[in-house]
């Protein structure tokens, strides 16, 4: 009677793990309009100026310029983990070369899905920008261009 218990109790959790992941919303194709090869091309626009896309090696990262220094970023993954640090592993990079590191962070970390707000210091953004991402998931250098 008790095992018959412990394993109705897994059913239930692996059950809620399952149905978790697939409520997600599934990472953007990585076909593009402009016909480029997705492996040529990773970063591009999606629905407005303001949202960009990079999907490599299962990991789909997507940012929003909210404006005044602020991004939208959200992670996506079905396989592993997204155990990362993003005030850590994220920078601007100006037209200039500068690097500008973030002052916060206010989302999550870890799962198959996170997102928050990553907000930086005030920067020029006149001669547009890079977002980048550091080794996530293997992949060195994730760069989203406005």
């Amino acid at each position: 009677m008790r095992i018959s218990g412990i394993i109705i109790a897994l059913l239930i959790l692996i059950t809620a793990a399952v149905s978790g992941c697939l409520s997600g919303k599934e990472p953007q194709s990585e076909d593009n309009a402009a016909g480029v090869p997705p492996s040529a091309d990773k970063t591009k626009t999606v629905d407005s100026s303001e949202e960009r896309v990079n999907s490599e090696a299962g990991v789909t990262i997507t940012a929003v310029n909210l404006g005044n220094n602020e991004f939208d970023v959200k992670l996506d993954t079905h396989s592993g983990s997204l155990d990362y640090e993003m005030a850590s592993i994220s920078y601007i990079r100006d037209s200039k070369g500068n690097i500008i590191k973030p002052e916060s962070w206010d989302g999550g970390i870890g799962g198959h899905h996170f997102d928050g707000i990553l907000k930086f210091p005030k920067f020029d953004d006149s001669a547009g920008f890079e977002l980048v991402f550091q080794d996530v998931a293997g992949v060195k250098e994730r760069v989203l261009k406005w």
